[in-house]
C-alpha cells in the first residue's frame, strides 16, 4: 500500500531517514516532503510502516485509489516523434547500442574483473579495441557512482528484459536530433505507453504503469560504457572514459489533487541525453567529412509489441529477436549454428547443463523448438540447412507448415510423404540432440517490416544504375500460372528452387514481395 503526507506535516524530518526505499523526498520548491508513489511499498516486512511509526503528528496516511478515468489537462500533449508511419522508425544501431541491448536482455554476460567488480568486456576489431560496461547506482545522479560489488549481482538479477525496448526507443529518439551528445530529448509516460502497447493494458492501474515505466527507464540509464576504438580508415582512434550510455537529466512528476486533498501521480516526464559515444557513431557532420560514423537502421514497432507480449512465456525467442535485429543487418552469409542460437537465448550455463545433466537436453530441446515456432509465428521463418539440419530432426511445426491448404495438393503431399524414407509421422531419431547442436540455420525469410529494417543503403552511384535496370515485379498469380503451364506442383517447384513448399505457396498468395535474386531464379526456372 502506498502512503502520502497530509497538510499537517510539521517538517520535523524524522520520517525521511526511516524510509528504506528512499520514497520520502524534500519538496523542490518550499518546505515539506512528498512521497514518491513509484518507490513506496508500504514496508511489507513490518506491521506498521516505519515512517508512520516514526511520525509524532500522524501526518502520513494510506493513499486512496484515484477514481475515474478522465484525462487531466495538467499533462503535456504526447505527440509521437518516432514510428510516424506506424511500422518502422530509424534508430541508432552502432555496436554500443547492440551490446547494451544484449546486456539488458541477457543477464549472464557479466564477469568479475581484477578489482572484484562485475563488468562486461567486448573486444572489437580482432582485439585492437574494446568496450567495457558497468552499472551505476543512481541514474538520476549527475555523476553516477558504481554499484557496490555485493549489490551488482542483485541488480542484474532484477533486470527486466522489457528495458531493452526502452533502450531501443531512446536509440530511435537519438536519431531525431542533430547532435545527440549535446541536445537532450524529452518524452513522457504516454509516449512510452503508446510505443510499447501499454495503453491497451486494462489490467494495470495508472500507478502500476508509471512504476513499471520508471523502472524500465532507470535500468536503461544504469549502464555505463568506456571505449577504446582503433583507427578505421580516415576515422582516427579514440578513447572515451566511463560514462552513461543514456544520461537521465531530469524526471518530472505530474500530480493531480482530488476533492479529499490526496495528491495522485498521473504522469512522468523524462529528459534524456545520449552519451559521448554518439559523437563518434551518430555524427552527421563529421560523417560527411569521413572522420566519424553515422550508423543507423530501421526499428520495427512490431518487435516492441512482440517483446511486451511474450517476455514471460517465450523469453528465449524474445532474446533471439532482439539479437537478430542487429545481427541480420550485417548482411552477407548469416549461417547460424543452433549452439549459437541456444547460447543467445538461454545462456552458456544452461547450455552446459543440457550436455552434462541427464534429461536436461530434452527440456531444452522442447523449449528451443517452441521458441523457434514463436519466431516463425511472428514473421521470421527459419531456413534450415538441408545438410546439417535434415528433415528428420526439424521441428514438427516446420514440417506441418508445408502441408498445402488446397485439398488436391494436400492429398498429393501425403501420398508423396508416405513414399519417402522419412515420413512426417515418424518419431524423432535417437541421436537428434547430438545432430541438432551442430546443425545450422541458413537465415530467415523476413516479413516486410524486417526487410525494411535490415536493408542496407547502396552508394549513390549504384542506386542510379539499379533504377535503369529495374525489372518488373512478378505477381503471385503470374507465378502460379507459369508453374501450371510447366506442369509443376508447388513441391516440385520448391525443390528446383531450393525452397520450401510453404514458401512457394506464400509467394503465389502474395504474402511477401520477392528479392531480385529469387525473382531471377523463378524467371529462369519457369521460363517467364
Amino acid at each position: 500500500m502506498t502512503y502520502t503526507i497530509k497538510d499537517n506535516c510539521v517538517v520535523c524530518d524524522i520520517c525521511q531517514p526511516e524510509c528504506p526505499t528512499g520514497a520520502i523526498k524534500p519538496e523542490v520548491e518550499g518546505e515539506g516532503f512528498w512521497i514518491d508513489p513509484t518507490l513506496c511499498d508500504g514496508c511489507p516486512d513490518v506491521k506498521v510502516p516505519r515512517c508512520v511509526a516514526a511520525c509524532s503528528v500522524g501526518s502520513l496516511t494510506p493513499l486512496k485509489p484515484k477514481k475515474g478515468r478522465r484525462k487531466s489537462t495538467l499533462l503535456p500533449l504526447a505527440i509521437p516523434a518516432i514510428f510516424l508511419n506506424g511500422k518502422t522508425t530509424p534508430f541508432a544501431s552502432s555496436m554500443v547500442v547492440w551490446e547494451a541491448c544484449n546486456l539488458l536482455a541477457q543477464r549472464q554476460l557479466w564477469q568479475s574483473d581484477a578489482d572484484g567488480q562485475l563488468r562486461y568486456h567486448r573486444a572489437v576489431h580482432r582485439g585492437r579495441g574494446e568496450m567495457r560496461f558497468r552499472l551505476a547506482t543512481d541514474p538520476e545522479n549527475a555523476s553516477p557512482a558504481l554499484l557496490a560489488a555485493e549489490t551488482v549481482e542483485e541488480a542484474i538479477a532484477q533486470f527486466d528484459i522489457r528495458a531493452a525496448c526502452v533502450h531501443l526507443i531512446f536509440a530511435a529518439y537519438a536519431v531525431t536530433v542533430d547532435c545527440p551528445w549535446e541536445e537532450p530529448f524529452v518524452l513522457n509516460d504516454q509516449h512510452i505507453e503508446g510505443y510499447l502497447g501499454l495503453d491497451k493494458r486494462k489490467d494495470l492501474t495508472k500507478l502500476e504503469k508509471l512504476t513499471l515505466i520508471k523502472d524500465l527507464v532507470h535500468q536503461s540509464c544504469q549502464l555505463l560504457v568506456s571505449i577504446d576504438w582503433p583507427r578505421q580508415g580516415n576515422v582516427r582512434a579514440f578513447s572515451l572514459d566511463e560514462q552513461p550510455v543514456w544520461q537521465l537529466l531530469d524526471t518530472e512528476y505530474y500530480f493531480e489533487e482530488d476533492a479529499q486533498g490526496y495528491r495522485h501521480l498521473i504522469g512522468l516526464g523524462f529528459t534524456i541525453r545520449a552519451g559521448l559515444w554518439t559523437k563518434h557513431f551518430l555524427n552527421k557532420q563529421d560523417y560527411r567529412r569521413q572522420t566519424a560514423f553515422y550508423q543507423y537502421g530501421n526499428l520495427p514497432q512490431s518487435l516492441l509489441t512482440e517483446v511486451m507480449s511474450n517476455w514471460q512465456q517465450h523469453e528465449g525467442s524474445v532474446r533471439l529477436l532482439l539479437w537478430l535485429l542487429f545481427k541480420l543487418r550485417l548482411g552477407g552469409d548469416q549461417r547460424l549454428t543452433v549452439r549459437t542460437l541456444m547460447r543467445i537465448a538461454y545462456g552458456e550455463k544452461r547450455l552446459m547443463e543440457a550436455t552434462t545433466v541427464r534429461g536436461a537436453h530434452k527440456r531444452l530441446l522442447k523449449t528451443f523448438e517452441s521458441d523457434l515456432e514463436t519466431i516463425y509465428a511472428y514473421g521470421l521463418k527459419p531456413l534450415f540447412d538441408a545438410e546439417t539440419y535434415a528433415l528428420d530432426i526439424q521441428p514438427l511445426w516446420a514440417r506441418v507448415a508445408d502441408i498445402p491448404e488446397d485439398v488436391d495438393n494436400a492429398l498429393e503431399f501425403w501420398i508423396n510423404d508416405a513414399n519417402q524414407a522419412h515420413s512426417l509421422t515418424d518419431a524423432a531419431p535417437r541421436d537428434k540432440w547430438q545432430r541438432l547442436i551442430n546443425a545450422r540455420i541458413l537465415g530467415f525469410e523476413l516479413s516486410e517490416e524486417w526487410q525494411q529494417a535490415i536493408q542496407r543503403r547502396a552508394p549513390k552511384r549504384r542506386r542510379k544504375q539499379a533504377q535503369v535496370g529495374k525489372i518488373e515485379q512478378l505477381s503471385g498469380s503470374a507465378i502460379k500460372a507459369a508453374r501450371q503451364r510447366q506442369n509443376f506442383t508447388q513441391r516440385a517447384l520448391a525443390e528446383r528452387l531450393g525452397k520450401s513448399q510453404s514458401w512457394v505457396r506464400d509467394v503465389e498468395n502474395g504474402r511477401f514481395s520477392l528479392v531480385p535474386e529469387d525473382q531471377a531464379r523463378l524467371r529462369q526456372t519457369l521460363d517467364i
